[in-house]
């Protein structure tokens, strides 16, 4: 299984390290791809211009994506 891409804004973020998964943008990727989120599940993140790999988590109630590594190269 591939790891999941998606789009998120890094606007949006709980923390430096934390983005929250709960924009429209991110949401309609989700039905889209048709992704159930889950806790520690590795995922992609991009915002078209920076891209991360992250895990699955929760923050007060909301899913959000707890970068682990910046990456290098395109989204």
């Amino acid at each position: 299984m591939t790891t999941p891409r998606l789009p998120v804004d890094f606007n949006s973020a709980h923390d430096e390290r934390t983005i929250r998964l709960n924009t429209r943008g991110t949401l309609e990727a989700l039905r889209e791809q048709g992704l159930t989120l889950q806790e520690g599940m590795e995922i992609f993140v991009t915002d078209d211009e920076l891209l991360a790999r992250a895990r699955i988590g929760r923050r007060d109630g909301v899913w959000v994506a707890v970068i682990e590594a910046w990456l290098e190269g395109s989204p």
